[in-house]
């Protein structure tokens, strides 16, 4: 395989080439004319749009550019490179290099749906893929880009109708261009900043065509819309439009609070990168030997690549692994058949792996399948704690007793057992704004190695509820998270804030226990509402004992979904059989049961 290490850039030592790499170097593949891809070096291989583009940007006269046309190879000495459309922005390119050693596919940045304004990405099959991984995290699927498109016409239009300026704030090179381009059939007018004017003419010198646009000038501003890059937003020029209306397209859109973090009016997700599920998909195409990652959230993709069997490390960062179990040899490696969980360790670690596979898992029977895998591992000891946790609670919902554990103690405690700053768990919890992930990054600085059994995890649980006041709670939790792994740690705040967040609903981890234990499903139904206690359901259908489930005094029984008939006379065959159906008004709000 082709020999490859990174310093501030990927480097192939057999060539001397380097890809993207931010120092000035003799030998360098440009992927595209982001800044910051490009750099004064030597010799520079790209496109002849990136050099154009590089050239109206930077006034790049200083190095000497290779130009090679997209599907032509070019040999050097012992090695050959050829170039494939990225589909990033115009003239952007992947680079497949060959040698006696091996292939290699470097991608440089990519997406793969078709832009209005850039080639359509190529793909081909590689040995090795080196790829960016901006949206690296399954929280990252992109809606149909009809969708945003629509909403960001409808914005406009509105803006337009209350007598504002819509702003679209978008990179000057790619984004706006693809802005510009969505709006050929809005029949909307439009109005460029000067530096997305400059660039719009380049596209047009390769046959980009474009709607009508004016350049910007502040007194004609109304009546058009205004597109920009995202530095306008707040600046001198900007105020000298009357009432402007801005709107950030941006991949980060997806997070919540992005509207506020942005400060915009509104947010729509549109990105020239690939989002979570392109990702995967582009890793299937290519069927590589070993994957290593790039920028964004590189280690997590990596991992959920290693978790579903294929070999795939991160290039930007530590190289972690999660958890201390040893993992079966995985029997395929394609992205389609993910391998079961290993058979070695029932703990709490396993419990997360767990999570993770059906956090991973496409498709209610997948999920499914999964936990049920999962719950036949388990012990008696083992197995009613799990579903419980599954459930997204750290006690059965019939245990009414309170944990009083809330972010405040858990805040503290992530402190005392990482060590970072304040400031820097702040950053991290506003980036992530979920309280698992941001648990399982802050404990990425001091993670533990432990494998906690659950047993004993259900005893610090209890000890938590137990403890009074929050100073012992936080002694407590900064204990048990000091021990175990980052990932771990990660599920645990998630356990106790009441929410997996692994697309689990309570409906699916009831027919994951039926068919764990082969039990019909309506029978484990009625005693989970009996009961209120999963855990205790998992065990009596793996006895065979749902039958025994029954009333408890001073229990209440969980809530039941009304059952729609037809008609009044339906209603009475269903429920007049004994001769005497009671019935009472409901004009709103919850019925009380007392049994």
């Amino acid at each position: 395989m082709v020999v490859v290490d990174y310093k501030r850039g990927v480097h192939l030592p057999s060539a001397g080439l380097w890809l993207d790499p931010r120092d000035p170097r003799e030998l360098a593949f440009v992927s595209h004319a982001h800044s910051d891809h490009t750099g004064l070096h030597a010799r520079i291989i790209c496109t002849s749009a990136t050099a154009r583009l590089m050239q109206a940007r930077l006034d790049e006269t200083l190095s000497s550019f290779e130009i090679l046309a997209f599907g032509e190879t070019r040999k050097f000495d012992g090695w050959s490179v050829t170039l494939l459309p990225a589909g990033h922005v115009l003239g952007s390119a992947q680079l497949l290099y060959e040698d006696g050693h091996g292939t290699l596919l470097y991608t440089g940045d990519f997406k793969l749906r078709k832009g209005f304004s850039s080639e359509a990405v190529v793909t081909t099959q590689a040995e090795t893929l080196i790829m960016e991984t901006t949206y690296g995290l399954p929280r990252y699927q992109f809606p149909p880009v009809e969708e945003t498109l629509a909403s960001m016409v409808r914005f406009c239009l509105e803006a337009i109708e209350d007598g504002d300026t819509p702003v679209l704030l978008g990179y000057a090179l790619g984004k706006a261009q693809e802005i510009l381009s969505a709006l050929q059939m809005a029949n909307l007018r439009v109005m460029l900043h000067p530096t997305i004017a400059r660039i719009a003419k380049v596209y047009e010198e390769f046959g980009v065509t474009f709607p009508p646009y004016v350049p910007f000038e502040a007194a004609s501003a109304p009546g058009h819309v205004l597109i920009c890059p995202p530095a306008v937003n707040g600046s001198r020029m900007l105020q000298s439009v009357r009432r402007p209306r801005t709107a950030a397209l941006t991949g980060w859109a997806i997070d919540p609070g992005a509207v506020h973090r942005l400060q915009v009016d509104a947010a729509f997700p549109l990105s020239d990168h690939a989002d979570y599920n392109d990702l995967l998909h582009y890793v299937e195409a290519v069927r590589p030997r070993l994957v290593l990652t790039l920028h964004g959230f590189a280690q997590e993709f990596a991992r959920d690549l290693r978790n579903r069997g294929i070999e795939a490390w991160a290039l930007t960062g530590p190289n972690q692994l999660e958890f201390p179990i040893a993992l079966s040899p995985p029997k395929v490696s394609r992205l389609s058949q993910k391998q079961a969980p290993p058979n070695e360790d029932n703990g709490f670690n396993r419990f997360c792996l767990a999570c993770e596979t059906v956090r991973l898992s496409t498709g209610k029977l997948e999920k499914i399948r999964r936990l049920a895998e999962y719950l036949r591992l388990l012990d008696d000891s083992e197995l009613p704690l799990a579903a419980v946790w599954l459930s997204g609670r750290a006690f059965a919902q019939s245990d009414d007793r309170p944990l009083n554990v809330g972010w405040a103690i858990i805040y503290r405690a992530l402190l005392a057992a990482s060590g970072i700053s304040e400031e820097e768990l702040r950053a991290i919890a506003r980036r992530h704004n979920d309280a698992g992930i941001t648990g399982a990054e802050v404990m990425r600085a001091k993670p533990g190695t432990r494998a906690l059994p659950l047993p004993e995890l259900g005893e610090i649980l209890e000890r938590l509820r137990a403890a009074r006041g929050p100073l012992l709670k936080t002694e407590i939790l900064t204990g048990v998270l000091a021990e175990i792994p980052a990932p771990a740690a990660g599920y645990l705040v998630r356990i106790l804030t009441g929410d997996l967040r692994i697309g689990l609903k309570e409906g699916l981890l009831e027919d994951a226990i039926a068919t764990a234990f082969a039990q019909e499903i309506g029978a484990l139904r009625e005693a989970h509402m009996l009961l209120g206690n999963i855990g205790r359901v998992a065990c009596l259908a793996r006895q065979n004992r749902l039958t025994e489930a029954e009333l408890t005094l001073f229990q209440p029984v969980r809530c039941m979904l009304a059952s729609p008939e037809p008609d009044s006379a339906a209603v009475w065959q269903r429920l007049g059989r004994g001769g005497t159906v009671w019935l009472e008004d409901k004009l709103d709000g919850i019925r009380a049961q007392v049994h």
